[in-house]
């Protein structure tokens, strides 16, 4: 039965203006979350944990709305819900106007970088953003007032088909077509609209009553097929909590493990997140969606495959090369199943008394909050390296194994020959728990891809920290038998970012990518051939191998972001303290702000960006303004020499249209493996306007053997039709390496 309205009419709700509402609120939700991530990951060095530190802010903050949410519906009388929204509304609609943040905001480089990113978003898009976060359970808690019996659960369906649909349209619709200040005009005629709509509602529903399904038992409606519950009990609760806490943990390990091996990338950001929320659009829309023992034995299957991607064909006797595309693809595949399986068991778990709606969403957003809680502010500071990664997949297992255990006895309970039936499925159980305790020891080595040029000896750890811009390792390895060989190893993430040997006699001889024989070191002896005093900058400063090409007469400056690879770099390797130049500068921070903050005059015969060689690749040094602020600070005839190797991108086709849009020269070298001086294959792009440079140095490019060995031609990198970089446009997808 519904009841009759205060002025005597049957309460009916406007279902399309509910929807149409619901909607816009998911859209503008997440077409915000990628728009200004990108606008500021350039001020905080491209670093991957811009992203995650963003999403613990757009976490934090849904979750507030939700709390205001369940606060209004169930503690605020009737007649005052819709009028304390519309002041809501109206203050998050003047300061739409102001979504993308100031230049003032922009940071110096010596604050705490979370906080900062945190401070922006919240003077931004902060009560915007809680205010759209309000609108789902709300106007849902409204709805069941007005509707009476029927279902809910479209309407929260039908938002993640708007968050979902934000997403993919970011990329492909309007970051290809729009700049990031149109996009956010856009954004903010959108919040209007929003406004507008969601106002109609408040209105309609102060003028003519919602009815509470908190107050009024008449309203309590349970869903079809479920009888009336009026407490859900503390292990319900906790799995409300617990189910979303473990799909948002995996969606933001997932996220990091890729943009800290590959990029961090938007494309990335919106992947994941699309496949987060298409697992709650499936689950939630309909129950035939969600096979709990065929998701679970597909979910646990992709975890171990996922782990054991080098190991098991190896244990075959198979070698697996991996792509970025094949990589991302099994992070993406394994992601939606553990997303699936924490969603699907999720809705199973709904209240029924629709009395919990809020209070429901209420713990959900909480749990999603505490994953970006746990790997923003515990796991970085608390863990050395990316362990929040092998504990999602062991707890992923995990809640296969018991999925598979509880279909198990469901099975077992629906066979008449129950005995049969119990030992013919009395295995499974037994193999998830061993599955999981394997699994957890297995997966807790991320350092296992960490390894030498060199085979045999032994390693020995000798520093290792994780903070804001990822992880740094040192490494010693041994060889008793061969005391010359000795050297340390400097890591950044998973890639090698220098050697040293340590043998007074080899100890500063350039290895790696920067030996004397490479791009790099052609365009060092260049400049000090040119130049009785040369002037070098350094962005990127691993182990700091370049230091060791330096005279007392040169100057030195190092730009290097992260504050502990000027640590290790000092404690472990002492290139730069050999460096005896009679000027040798570190500044700690992202290059491109520490350029533009130069106020002496400071030009360079010799910028070196050494940023790109595998790992993280922090695309906002290789966009058309970050060129045209390296140009400022070159003397006439300088040079810029860019090392763009890298095993899953091509990065030649970009500095090469900023070359020709900046008007400069251009050659590339390429240079084949020395194992026995532990030289890496490395490619290198020098750009100059010293023509004399030019003429001297040819390209190089890698050369191209048949089966028996001979040359029968030279790789060709370029790739037309490749669009020019900037702070506004960038893509990986046309440069990845398709072999």
């Amino acid at each position: 039965m519904i009841a009759d309205s205060p002025i005597g009419r049957p309460r009916t709700a406007p279902v399309a203006l509910f929807a149409l509402t619901v909607f816009l609120s998911a859209f503008l939700l997440f077409q915000v979350q990628p728009m200004i991530s990108k606008f500021i990951l350039p001020w905080f060095g491209g670093s991957p944990a811009v992203w995650t530190t963003a999403m613990l802010f757009f976490q934090t903050t849904l979750f507030a709305g939700y709390v205001y949410s369940h606060l209004v519906g169930r503690h605020v009388a009737q007649e005052r819900q819709p009028l304390l929204h519309l002041v809501v509304l109206g203050m998050a609609s003047l300061l739409a106007l102001f979504v993308l943040p100031d230049p003032s905001f922009k940071p110096t480089g010596d604050e705490a970088p979370v906080f900062k990113i945190l401070t922006i978003l919240a003077a931004s898009v902060g009560l915007p953003y809680f205010c759209l976060a309000t609108t789902g359970p709300l106007l849902q808690h409204w709805y069941a007032g007005m509707a009476g019996g029927q279902s809910v659960w479209r309407l929260y369906a039908l938002s993640n088909v708007g968050s979902f649909l934000a997403l993919l349209s970011f990329p492909y619709i309007f970051e290809p077509w729009l700049t990031l200040p149109a996009i956010g005009s856009l954004w903010t005629w959108g919040f209007w609209l929003f406004a507008l709509c969601c106002g109609s509602i408040a209105w309609r529903v102060l003028r003519h009553g919602a009815g509470s399904p908190g107050r009024d038992s008449e309203h309590a409606c349970p869903e079809p097929g479920q009888s009336l519950q009026y407490a859900p009990r503390r292990t319900e609760r906790l799995t409300w909590l617990a189910l979303p806490a473990l799909a948002s943990l995996a969606f933001i390990a997932v996220t990091d493990h890729l943009s800290h091996d590959i990029a961090p990338e938007p494309r990335v950001w919106i992947a994941t997140l699309s496949i987060y929320l298409l697992s709650f659009i499936l689950t939630f829309d309909n129950p035939r969606w969600y096979r709990p023992a065929l998701m679970a034995a597909l979910g646990l299957g992709a975890i171990l495959f996922l782990a054991g991607r080098a190991e098991i064909p190896a244990f075959f006797g198979m070698h697996w090369a991996y792509g970025i595309s094949e990589l991302r693809t099994i992070h993406y595949v394994a992601l939606f199943l553990v997303c699936m399986l924490c969603h699907g068991e999720l809705y199973r778990r709904r209240p029924a008394d629709t009395r919990y709606l809020t209070e429901f969403y209420l713990w959900m957003s909480l749990g999603g909050a505490c994953g970006g809680l746990f790997v923003a502010l515990v796991a970085t500071h608390l863990f050395n390296d990316y362990h929040e990664w092998p504990l999602m997949l062991a707890a992923s297992a995990a809640l296969a194994a018991a999925i598979l255990e509880r279909e198990r006895r469901q099975f077992v309970q629906g066979r008449s020959r129950e005995k049969v039936a119990e030992r013919r499925w009395a295995p499974l159980p037994v193999l998830g728990i061993i599955a999981v305790t394997v699994c957890a020891f297995w997966w807790d080595n991320p350092l296992r891809s960490r390894v030498s040029y060199a085979q045999g000896g032994t390693d020995i750890e000798l520093d290792q920290t994780r903070n804001f811009y990822g992880v740094v390792a040192v490494k010693e390895r041994q060889f008793p038998d061969d005391p010359l060989r000795n050297h340390r190893i400097f890591y950044s993430g998973q890639i090698t970012h220098g050697i040293q040997y340590l043998d007074a006699s080899l100890r500063h001889t350039p290895s790696t990518y920067y030996a004397t024989d490479s791009g790099v070191g052609d365009a060092l002896a260049y400049v000090k051939q040119r130049n009785p005093s040369a002037g070098v900058a350094l962005i990127g400063l691993g182990a700091g191998t370049l230091a060791t090409y330096c005279r007392p007469e040169d100057r030195y400056d190092y730009y290097e972001i992260n504050p502990e690879v000027v640590r290790v770099a000092r404690k472990w390797f002492d290139n730069m303290d050999r460096c005896k130049a009679v000027t040798q500068r570190t500044f700690v921070g992202d290059a491109r702000l520490k350029l533009e903050q130069l106020s002496d005059g400071t030009r360079y015969d010799l910028i070196v960006l050494d940023a790109f060689s595998g790992g993280s690749v922090p695309v906002h040094l290789l966009t058309l303004e970050a060129f045209q602020s390296y140009v400022e600070r070159l003397k006439p005839d300088g040079l810029i020499a860019i090392n763009i190797t890298n095993a899953y991108l091509n990065l030649y086709p970009v500095v090469k249209a900023q070359a020709e849009r900046l008007g400069l020269g251009y050659r590339h070298k390429y240079q084949h493996r020395a194992n026995e001086r532990y030289v890496r294959d490395n490619l290198w792009f020098v750009m100059t306007r010293d023509k004399a440079f030019l003429e001297r140095h040819p390209s190089v490019s890698r050369p191209i053997r048949d089966d028996e060995g001979n040359i029968v031609g030279h790789e060709d990198l370029d790739l037309p039709g490749i669009p020019l970089w900037t702070d506004h446009y960038s893509s990986l997808l046309p440069i990845e390496w398709r072999d």
